[in-house]
C-alpha cells in the first residue's frame, strides 16, 4: 500500500511539473508573438516613410530640373520630420525598455539605425531644396541616396530577422 501511494504522489507531482512547463511555453509563445507584432508595426511605419522620402525626392528632382516652387516640398519634409521625431521616441521607449543592449535585442537597435538613416536622408534632400548652388546640391543629393540605401538595406535586414 505504502509503494502505491508514494507511486501516486510521484506521479501527481511530475504532471504538475509538465503542466507548468507546457503554460510556461504557451506564455513564451505568446510573448514572442507580441514582440513580432509590435516590431511588425514599426517596420511598416519605417516603410511608410521610406515611401514619403522617395515621392520626396521625386518631385525635389523635378522642381529643381524645372525651376519650380519648392515651398510646398518643403512643408512635406518638415511633415515626414515630424513623423521621424514622433516614431523616434517611441522606438528609443521601445529600445529601452526592450534591453537598452545590442546583444540582448539586435532588432530595436535596427529599427532605430534604419529611422536615423532615413532621418539623415531628409536632412539631406532638405540642403538639397534650399541650396541654390550646383555641386552643393549634387553632392547632397549624393549623401541623400547613400543614406536613403543604408536605411532601406537596414530595414531589409531587419525584416528578415523578424519573420
Amino acid at each position: 500500500m505504502k509503494k502505491m501511494i508514494i507511486l501516486f504522489l510521484v506521479l501527481s507531482i511530475m504532471s504538475i511539473n509538465i503542466n507548468l512547463n507546457d503554460n510556461i511555453k504557451v506564455y513564451a509563445n505568446n510573448s514572442l508573438n507580441t514582440l513580432k507584432n509590435v516590431e511588425n508595426e514599426y517596420v511598416t511605419q519605417l516603410e511608410s516613410i521610406s515611401e514619403q522620402l522617395y515621392i520626396l525626392n521625386s518631385n525635389a528632382l523635378k522642381a529643381v530640373i524645372n525651376k519650380g516652387d519648392k515651398s510646398s516640398m518643403l512643408k512635406d519634409a518638415s511633415y515626414i520630420k515630424s513623423q521621424i521625431k514622433s516614431l523616434r521616441k517611441d522606438l528609443s521607449q521601445y529600445h529601452q525598455t526592450e534591453s537598452g543592449d545590442i546583444e540582448k535585442n539586435p532588432i530595436s537597435l535596427a529599427l532605430l539605425n534604419t529611422l536615423n538613416y532615413y532621418s539623415m536622408s531628409l536632412s539631406f534632400l532638405t540642403g538639397f531644396l534650399t541650396s541654390d548652388c550646383e555641386s552643393t546640391q549634387s553632392k547632397l543629393l549624393g549623401e541623400y541616396y547613400f543614406s536613403k540605401a543604408k536605411g532601406d538595406e537596414t530595414l531589409l535586414w531587419t525584416k528578415s530577422q523578424i519573420k
